[in-house]
């Protein structure tokens, strides 16, 4: 493993390093063990669909415990990342509702508020020909439009310091780094109390933001007040009073209450890893390949008019019109091949085998990863597989580029999948068509570098100063520095 870490810039995100292994190593089947002593349990990297079927699907292994060890100080212990059985089971189906296709359509203008706020800062920075980083600038859109659709409360992250988000971020800074056996960083007690402070104001602050929501629902009950589309928490509290057969009184359930606002963190937590860090990598890799930029552009344009300006109001009037922009889903799904934000990691049990090519792989007291980085990035599953290419979400079963079943996995597959997936392709869609006719977004790394007198010859993965780094999960590093300039077509 030093020889792996040795080979990328320091804190890389380690899902580079099974691709890289096998590389190295060209006789390594896509099923092997990686020996992490004396920091962690042996590791089997899984880097095939059917035999990640055999840890998330059939059977559907538990989550490590050193996943709820990571996340705890970030989400708490009601969280759907890491609880199990049947209380997992109740809690997924509790925020089902609110997460599905149909209802999200309906909180569709919130989104578009949000994003329109997002292009006209975006405005400010072009104007000023300000440095900045995207990606803390797309976090905070996402903050607002998960404030918005889950709560129905505006949280002003966009044009404000926010308590909620300043705490949450700090816990991110405190979180484990990975390939990290300094002792004193790993166990600084320092780090435990910012965590305890960190979770206090998180939590003080949600219990409010409910009290708030659920005031707020009682007037609208009582006014017979129906002008909105219920926001994500009101229809999980209307399933859980009915699957609990609890009547709503003038309190809302304790139980409620304290799973609600993990879930909160954890939404959070969600859009924080993916929609603000694959915004970045969508407006860098389009960059990269102009062509198709263009014809992201053209779609647009045939969908909405040339009028830059009316696609905000077209999308809110008819939120379903983002079904017809398939070029542009395309891309959003390569963009996640390239740069997929999480991956998962399960509990290896006693005989419990991972089974391919005609072995069988003990995962008794091992990590089992399956792990979506070296997962798409296989030749043999995905032709050209280091190559930008949209078009393999488009064409036929049948043709060479076209998916294989399980291959694709930026919000990992089978029952423990990423519940707001439909949320982060609405979000990015809408991302995608309100920023990418108007502005040009590019990397500023070498502006970043210069002013910290930095020698960044080393500092690439795959020749890409944007490589991904482990905060929590996979984000640009250094925050995506960027300047914009107002787009002339």
């Amino acid at each position: 493993m030093g020889k792996a870490t040795a080979a990328f810039p320091p804190h890389v995100h380690p899902h580079v390093i099974p691709h890289w292994l096998r590389q190295q190593h060209p006789e390594l089947p896509p099923v092997f063990y990686i020996d992490l002593w004396p920091v962690a349990s042996p590791m089997l990297a899984v880097i095939d669909p059917v035999a990640a079927a055999q840890a998330t699907v059939q059977p559907c292994l538990q989550k490590h415990a050193s996943t709820q060890d990571y996340v705890y100080p970030l989400l708490g212990d009601k969280n759907l990342v890491t609880l199990e059985g049947k209380e997992w089971r109740m809690w997924r189906g509790i925020f089902n509702p609110g997460f599905s296709t149909g209802h999200l359509m309906s909180l569709v203008g919130r989104m578009v508020s949000d994003t329109v706020l997002f292009t006209s800062i975006l405005a400010d920075y072009a104007e000023k020909d300000s440095l900045f980083l995207l990606e803390d600038a797309a976090t905070r859109l996402t903050v607002d439009i998960i404030g918005n659709v889950v709560l129905d409360m505006p949280l002003h992250a966009q044009t404000s310091e926010n308590e909620l988000v300043t705490a949450f971020r700090d816990q991110l800074k405190w979180m484990p780094l990975p390939n990290d056996i300094n002792l004193f960083r790993k166990y600084n007690p320092w780090k435990l109390i910012k965590h305890r402070i960190n979770a206090g104001i998180m939590n003080r602050y949600l219990d409010k933001l409910l009290e708030q929501r659920f005031a707020a629902r009682r007037q609208d009950e009582k006014t017979g007040s129906k002008k909105r589309a219920k926001p994500i928490i009101d229809l999980a509290l209307d399933t859980y009073l009915s699957e609990t057969q609890q009547s709503e009184n003038f309190n809302i359930p304790a139980a409620f209450k304290r799973s609600a606002i993990d879930q909160f963190k954890t939404f959070l937590f969600a859009g924080h890893d993916t929609t603000s860090s694959t915004a970045c990598y969508i407006v860098h890799l389009l960059n990269q390949h102009p062509e198709a930029l263009e014809k992201v552009c053209q779609e647009h344009d045939q969908v909405f008019g040339l009028d830059t300006a009316e696609a905000a109001q077209a999308i809110t009037d008819d939120p379903h019109i983002l079904n017809r922009l398939p070029y542009t889903m395309a891309v959003l799904k390569e963009v996640l091949r390239l740069r997929p934000p999480v991956s998962t990691v399960r509990k290896g049990e006693p005989n419990q085998f991972i089974e391919l090519d005609g072995q069988r792989y003990p995962t008794e007291d091992c990590m089992v990863w399956p792990a979506a980085y070296p997962m798409h990035y296989r030749p043999d599953l995905w032709p050209h597989a280091d190559k930008f290419i949209p078009e393999r979400f488009l064409v036929k079963e049948g043709d060479p580029l076209f998916p294989i079943k399980g291959a694709w996995r930026p919000f990992e597959y089978g029952p423990r999948n990423c519940i707001g997936q439909e949320l982060a392709y609405i979000e990015l869609k809408i991302f995608m068509v309100l920023t990418l006719r108007d502005f040009d977004i590019r990397a500023a790394y070498e502006e970043l570098d210069r002013l910290q007198g930095r020698d960044t010859s080393a500092l690439t993965v795959n020749g890409d100063r944007a490589y991904q780094i482990l905060i929590a999960t996979a984000k640009p590093v250094d925050g995506f520095p960027a300047k914009v300039t107002k787009r002339t077509r």
